[in-house]
Order: C-alpha cells, then sequence, then structure tokens
C-alpha cells in the first residue's frame, strides 16, 4: 500500500521552475537546479566542499542535463549531461587550482505530492590542476532539492 502510494506521487520533470537542495558526495554542499532551459532539460549547478578526483576547499560546477523517462512502468527519470567545474584547494603544499568538465549520468526521482527531487549521480570527469597534474576518474552525487514553483 505504502509502495502504491509513493508511485502515485511520482511525477515526470517539471516544465519550469528552481530546485533547491543538498548534495553530498563530490563535491558536498548546496544544489541548485533550474527547469525550463528546454524541453526535458535543465542547468544544475553545485557549489560545495571536499572531492575525491579532485579535491577542493571550494568547488563550483555547472552542467547541462538532457532528461528522459527510463520506462512508462516506472516514473523514474534518467538523464545525462555535459558541464564544468572550477574549484580552490589549499593544501599543505600551497594553493592549488583544478578546473575540468564532467559528464553527468543520473536517476531522479520527482514527487508530485510533495514538491522533492530526489537523485544520484555518477559523472565521470577529467581535472587540470594549475600544477600541471591530470586528474580523471569517477564521482558520485546523491541528494535531495525542494522544487519551488
Amino acid at each position: 500500500m505504502l509502495a502504491l502510494t509513493l508511485l502515485s506521487a511520482l511525477t515526470g520533470t517539471p516544465s519550469s521552475g528552481i530546485s533547491i537542495g543538498i548534495v553530498i558526495g563530490d563535491p558536498t554542499g548546496l544544489s541548485l537546479k533550474f527547469w525550463g532551459i528546454g524541453q526535458n532539460s535543465a542547468l544544475q549547478v553545485n557549489i560545495g566542499g571536499g572531492g575525491f578526483v579532485a579535491p577542493a576547499d571550494l568547488s563550483v560546477s555547472g552542467s547541462l542535463l538532457f532528461h528522459s523517462l527510463l520506462t512508462r512502468e516506472t516514473p523514474i527519470n534518467g538523464y545525462l549531461g555535459v558541464g564544468a567545474f572550477a574549484g580552490i584547494n589549499q593544501g599543505r603544499h600551497g594553493d592549488e587550482a583544478v578546473f575540468g568538465i564532467l559528464v553527468p549520468l543520473g536517476l531522479e526521482l520527482i514527487l508530485s505530492e510533495v514538491p522533492l527531487d530526489l537523485f544520484i549521480e555518477v559523472p565521470p570527469v577529467i581535472g587540470f590542476t594549475t600544477k600541471g597534474d591530470v586528474r580523471a576518474g569517477l564521482t558520485f552525487g546523491i541528494g535531495l532539492r525542494y522544487i519551488l514553483k
């Protein structure tokens, strides 16, 4: 019964609006999503700290995401995107900046009864530091955002 109630509360992507919430992972911090950039697309911005592939004290990323309903039987959206990130790290060996590209690949549930956006993503990234290092890998993020209409 609880599963049926939850499934009936799920919906597709919003046609417009802003979502605001948190993301835990790479980075951990604030997550914003601007809906209505195009049909089934949105702009996602994450601001926070931490990081695994390119650790930073402060990191900002922006990605253009394209959404698609995975199947008609399950109201789970999949998304694929392209984006960029930049960060600052004040480590033991001096200050360092990092910048690079990422390709977010994720799953998302959007609840209609309570305007929440639950997501998990695994973006491959490649980053370049001001010290000449190149870092590549797979990062992750899991989050919850409130959808403002």
